[in-house]
Formats: structure tokens, sequence, C-alpha cells
């Protein structure tokens, strides 16, 4: 098996971690290989390397950012597992790490545990096309949160403090500071919306939103749980968003965000689908999209649930 460390998450902590499965894993006699990254894709390229190599199974040691990227080499060009026989795992260690709370891997030893009892699911990943930074059309894979407009402001507010805030600031601290902070500024916008499989409504829906998520998994933001009823496997998409909410009406959901109960707000929606695409209304600026907690690109953006095409290690 391969392990993709990103020696960087978490100010360091996934290095620390990694060293200390390196002697598990020896005592027990496992052989691995590993691999450290030291820019933005290379997780993504050595993960693809690796399946074509005959690798049938590659673990991410870091956060979110780096099992998305690791995902993303599971595919080839044309969107097909290079193997699907093959298993990607999760040695969950970054500032957020949320989509781990999803499968069960709470920390380093039960992560190990799965790994070497090698049991496996088949779970939904979600293609992005969307607008990249540079102008220029891109594709992404997400595992487990997109998020658009306020979401993804929030998102670029934390990455942006990685470097310059304490170790000891957790993720939910991150997402709740960086929340107040864009929510100064954030302004509700009408946004168009349009899902694939609800033919008895309109062809296109036009929501004046400051908040709209498309949830595989059910945690961002360091534990708030996004879309609490979401399942990995089930080919559908979470799609939750509100509609005329105020800032106000955003501040008092925060602290329920956390324990899902956002969705008895009857100005929250949750609807489950296939497939949806998202605009800004023109002339508006785009929206920012958050892709599994790194900032993507822009609208016009695409999404669409690939069902039980990628083979997770689980407990």
């Amino acid at each position: 098996m391969l392990f993709v460390i990103n020696p960087t998450a978490a100010r360091g902590r996934a290095l620390r971690e990694w060293g200390k499965a390196q002697q598990e894993l020896r005592q027990r006699g496992i052989k691995f290989n590993e691999h450290l990254t030291s820019r933005s894709g290379e997780a993504c390229e050595a993960t693809r390397q690796a399946l074509l190599a005959g690798e049938h199974c590659v673990v991410a040691v870091g956060g979110d950012g780096t099992l998305n990227e690791v995902v993303g080499g599971y595919f080839d060009e044309a969107g097909r597992p290079i193997n699907p026989q093959a298993a990607l795992g999760l040695l969950p260690c970054g500032t957020g790490s949320d989509f781990c709370r999803s499968v069960g891997l709470k920390n380093r030893e039960t992560a190990l545990q799965a790994i070497l009892a090698g049991h496996s699911r088949l779970l939904d990943v979600v293609k992005v096309e969307l607008t990249g930074h540079d102008g220029q059309p891109v594709s992404r894979y997400s595992i487990n949160v997109v998020s658009f407009g306020l979401g993804g402001d929030v998102v670029r507010r934390v990455n942006s403090w990685r470097k310059t805030w304490p170790g000891w600031i957790g993720g939910h601290a991150r997402f709740v500071l960086a929340a107040l902070q864009a929510l100064k500024t954030y302004r509700n916008r009408p946004v168009q919306i349009q899902f694939d499989d609800q033919p008895n409504e309109a062809s296109d829906c036009y929501i004046f939103s400051n908040f709209f998520v498309a949830a595989n998994g059910r945690f961002a933001g360091g534990g708030m749980k996004f879309a609490p009823l979401a399942e990995l496997d089930d080919g559908l998409m979470d799609v939750v968003l509100t509609h005329h909410a105020e800032r106000l009406d955003v501040l008092k959901e925060l602290p329920r965000i956390r324990f899902g109960a956002h969705l008895r707000n009857p100005k929250v929606r949750l609807v489950k689908s296939s497939g949806v695409t998202i605009r800004s209304w023109p002339p508006l600026p785009p929206l920012l999209v958050d892709v599994d907690g790194e900032t993507a690109g822009f609208t016009p953006a695409r999404l669409t649930i690939n069902p039980s095409v990628l083979r997770f290690i689980t407990t």
C-alpha cells in the first residue's frame, strides 16, 4: 500500500501522526510505500501513478484537502476508476478532518485498524465542473461537501489564516470566526439553481440565497453538521440552501448547524438530487466555489453524482 502524506497539514501534525503510524506498521510487519507531497496537486498525481503501477491501496495522510486530491487521482481523464478493485483510505490529521466523521475513522488508531482489516465499501463521488481561477473550465471530484457564496467566502478566509493562526485554535472555532467575519460584508443575492430530477418544478429555480451546500458527507467546517441526512452511497446529493434568509437568521443558526438542527428552520430547504447546476444572476459577479475545504474556482458550476464508483476503507 501507498501512504500519501501532506507534511504541512494541520501545521505539521500530519507528519507527527505519520511518524507514529510508521512505527505501528513496522511493528506489525506491514510493508508499505510512502510519498511526501511538496506542492498542491501532487497527491493527485502520486495516487494516479501508484494505481497505474498496480498499487491496490492508497491512503491519504492529512485533512480533507489531501483526501480530495487522492480521490481525484483515483479516476482517469475520462472519469473512470483507474482500478475499480483498488481502495482508498484515510489517516485523518488535518485542521478540519470532517469526512472521517462520516465513515467512523475517529483517530489514527481506528483508521489503522480499518486499513489493516481491509474492510471497504463503494461510495458515491460528486463530479464538479466549474470555472477555474484562470477562467478556464475545470473538473474536480468531491467526496464530502461543495459550498457556494457565503460558504466559499468562509473557506477562503479559513485557508488564508492557516499560517498565521495558532495551532490550538481548532477547525470549528476557525470556521465560526470566519463566518462571523464574512457575514459583515456578505449580502443576499439571486442565484439560479436548476435540479436535474425535479420535472414537476420549473426548470429554473431562482432563489435569493446566502447559504448553499451540496453534500455527499454530513460534516464540514470542523464538525458542523451541514447535511445531517446525507448518505455516502444513496446515489443522491443533499442540497441544503436558504430562501430569503438574512444575516440575523444565519447568526441564529450557527450554533444549531453543529447539531444539524438548522433544517427545522422554515427558511432552510433540503433537496435530494442526482444533479444540479448553479449560476450567478448576471450581471453580478460569479460565486466562489469550495470543494472539500479548498477554494476551487467560480460559478457557473455543474454537479453530478457518480453512484457507487469509489472503493473506500471504512470501519
